[in-house]
């Protein structure tokens, strides 16, 4: 098996980010959305959120197979770690020997789409994503997983493992860390616009898993791993504009 393993590895995650992901609990869904759970200047607010695709489907106000779990705040002196959970239980790309129905090359996608406020005075610095997975697929079939993670419209980081035929794989499993921050060219325009500061941002975290099978019986499975979380950690920074 030719293995070509492009993921993003995120090397200098902020201190803490692993130890840190334990429960969440959101108390409510205020007028603005939903805010972190520590009340304090540098509060992120969810306003709205959507998950669509092949693979999934729900909304904020509308129950479906991802579920929101929550937001929590880390802050420091100069900036603030924010903490958005979602589960996807169900997203997953299978393809059992039995089902005929299925063509030889498939994918099943899931984009996640979120729009946040920012405190006044703040602005997003950087954005990173974390999400368990595992496959398992039969020796003449293919895998393609792809990650983008997105901020306004840009994409900031992105992850790619292909798994070319040659040899069965069972229950391989491994975590995928993705992170980035807005271009040169992003910066400079928010610079340029003070109103940018304090204002609705978008962020986003696409999946895409795909199957190539060289016969109709030939088997994969691909899906969210341990708790079938993604975990994306916003941090804010002050404005200098």
């Amino acid at each position: 098996m030719k293995t070509r393993n492009r993921l993003v590895i995120l090397a200098s995650f902020l201190p803490g980010f692993l130890a840190n992901v334990g429960s969440l609990v959101i108390s409510g869904l205020p007028k603005r959305g939903l805010a972190a759970d520590k009340s304090d200047d540098a509060n992120l607010v969810l306003k709205d959120w959507t998950a669509a695709g092949s693979g999934c489907r729900a909304f904020m106000k509308k129950k479906g197979d991802v579920e929101f779990q929550g937001i929590r705040s880390n802050s420091t002196s100069n900036s603030s770690l924010m903490i958005i959970k979602f589960k996807l239980p169900a997203y997953k790309l299978s393809s059992p020997p039995e089902n005929k129905a299925i063509s030889m090359t498939f994918a099943r996608e899931c984009a996640l789409r979120l729009v946040a406020d920012a405190p006044g005075k703040m602005r997003i610095k950087s954005v990173a994503a974390r999400t368990p997975v595992v496959y398992s697929k039969d020796a003449d079939v293919g895998l393609k997983l792809q990650f983008l993670l997105r901020l306004d419209g840009e994409i900031v980081g992105q992850s790619l493992k292909e798994i070319e035929p040659g040899q069965a794989i069972r229950n391989a499993d491994e975590v995928v860390f993705v992170n980035g921050k807005p271009s040169e060219e992003a910066l400079m325009m928010a610079k340029m616009n003070p109103k940018s500061c304090g204002t609705s941002q978008m962020l986003g975290f696409d999946y895409t898993f795909i199957a190539a099978r060289k016969n109709q019986p030939d088997a994969a499975l691909v899906q969210l791993a341990e708790d079938k979380q993604l975990e994306l950690a916003v941090e804010l920074e002050k404005c200098t504009n």
